[in-house]
């Protein structure tokens, strides 16, 4: 669960503001805005990268200026837009850095820590991958690598920005099927930013909307009035 308490998020300067807002576990949230409006910001405050400017914001209860960076990392996942991959990088050992919240001091995973990676990879269709060069997938499969990394960090909120930019239709369908399915059977609150609207709204995924420097929670299934609430028009 991710609450808003009065939140003024931004720079020097604010940028967004969120007086009383809560995302519940379970649910699949779709950040949209135009272009600058600051849904990048607002994701990398909810991550803690960004510090709030006023207010406060309330992960499972608990404020984010009171958890450490383990504790920060054992509660939200980031996923960048896009994942290119790394030279010699498998994906099993790619997947591996999700566990490192959970290591010792040396880094060294143990046996559950592999029994999640593989668990995950089954879950996400892609056992076939493990021994395969990061580099060598294509982009709607390294996205894939880079959903299941974030699951394997085992946390309630995960957060994506703008995961479906570089992928065709097929692809950004088969990523929203896969975000529904871990949000609802895994109890995990999701939150991605996207301009893909017509596929946001023929999935009935919520939105949230970032407009005149409010964020605010809406289910319009009209793209008509989703882009007049953009606009500031609604």
């Amino acid at each position: 669960m991710i609450h808003f308490e009065n939140v003024e998020i931004g720079y020097k300067k604010p940028l967004i503001k969120v007086e009383n807002l809560t995302l519940e576990l379970g649910v699949i949230y779709a950040l949209v805005g135009r272009n600058g409006s600051g849904k990048s910001t607002l994701l990398r405050s909810i991550n803690g990268q960004i510090s709030l400017l006023k207010g406060d914001l309330k992960i499972n209860h608990f404020s984010i200026k009171t958890l450490n960076t383990k504790e920060k990392s054992r509660t939200v996942a980031f996923v960048e837009s896009k994942f290119d991959g790394v030279p010699f990088l498998t994906v099993e050992n790619y997947l591996a850095l999700g566990r490192a919240p959970y290591t010792n001091p040396l880094g060294r995973l143990n046996t559950s820590d592999w029994e999640v990676v593989k668990r995950v990879a089954n879950e996400i269709g892609i056992a076939n991958f493990l021994k395969k060069e990061t580099v060598s997938l294509s982009d709607g499969e390294r996205q894939l690598c880079a959903i299941a990394r974030a699951i394997v960090q085992e946390t309630n909120i995960i957060l994506l920005d703008e995961p479906s930019a570089f992928l065709d239709y097929a692809n950004k369908q088969l990523l929203i099927d896969k975000l529904i399915q871990i949000a609802e059977e895994k109890q995990k609150c999701i939150l991605f930013s996207t301009h893909d609207l017509d596929l946001c709204i023929e999935n009935k995924i919520e939105f949230l909307t970032l407009s005149n420097n409010s964020l605010t929670k809406t289910s319009c299934q009209s793209k008509k009035d989703l882009i007049a609430i953009l606009e500031g028009k609604i």
